[in-house]
């Protein structure tokens, strides 16, 4: 029995010190056939070249426009291409590839968006964030929960598994900014989409620099809450 193919899609933005490490982690997490797609947010470093000398398809967006157009761009890759099972994660090394089967063994039991969460009850270990950024993350789990009837312990995770109708949704009406992968669940949600959490365990950042902090991620957060409160997109 062939091992189902798998598809990766990586975000990126001057990640070129970790970007290499997380590729081979994928490629050596996976016994089946894998294709690792890197879309680089119009990164001034070389992520670019080190994601293709990794053996990665790059996508590159030619100026850096946000997280959420990054993404759009790895779906709309992913939705013409053959695959079994589809995964998102970071390329700053946070997310471990050996997670995978947990969250994909969520989409294989019917679900279509699988998010692996940090905060899960049945996590076994802790994992540090700050009391700012902790609090917001629950107050995006409220707001989700009240808007559309999800209830997730870490709404703002990027270590995703998805069913193709996932994906092509996305490809098609995921918003393009910073923490619109938010927005991206209210929108799976308010199709008619099963959303579901699993317990991992994520590694501390290896590299690089967060897209936004202090007043700027306050802004983000207020910004797609509202989002999601009106209606879902931005």
């Amino acid at each position: 029995m062939s091992v189902p193919r798998l598809i990766a899609v990586i975000p990126a933005y001057n990640e070129a010190d970790t970007v290499g490490s997380v590729i081979a982690e994928v490629q050596r997490a996976n016994s089946g056939e894998v294709e690792v797609v890197v879309v680089d947010d119009g990164s001034f470093d070389a992520t670019s070249g080190v994601a293709a000398g990794a053996g990665a398809t790059v996508l590159r967006l030619p100026v850096n426009m946000g997280y959420g157009a990054a993404l759009r761009l790895g779906f709309r890759y992913a939705a013409g291409r053959p695959w079994d099972h589809a995964v998102v994660l970071d390329a700053d090394g946070q997310h471990i590839a050996a997670e995978f089967p947990a969250l994909l063994a969520a989409i294989d039991g019917g679900a279509d968006l699988v998010l692996g969460s940090r905060f899960h009850p049945g996590c076994s270990q802790t994992y540090p964030v700050s009391p700012t950024r902790r609090l917001a993350m629950r107050l995006a789990a409220v707001v989700l929960r009240h808007r559309r009837g999800v209830f997730l312990t870490d709404p703002t995770s990027g270590f995703w598994a998805l069913s193709r109708p996932c994906v092509e949704l996305f490809s098609r009406q995921l918003p393009a900014g910073y923490l619109d992968n938010l927005l991206g669940l209210s929108i799976a949600a308010r199709a008619g989409l099963a959303i579901a959490e699993v317990p991992v365990t994520m590694a501390p950042r290896q590299g690089g620099q967060p897209t936004a902090k202090g007043a700027a991620l306050a802004f983000h957060y207020v910004r797609t809450l509202l989002a999601v409160l009106i209606g879902g997109r931005s």
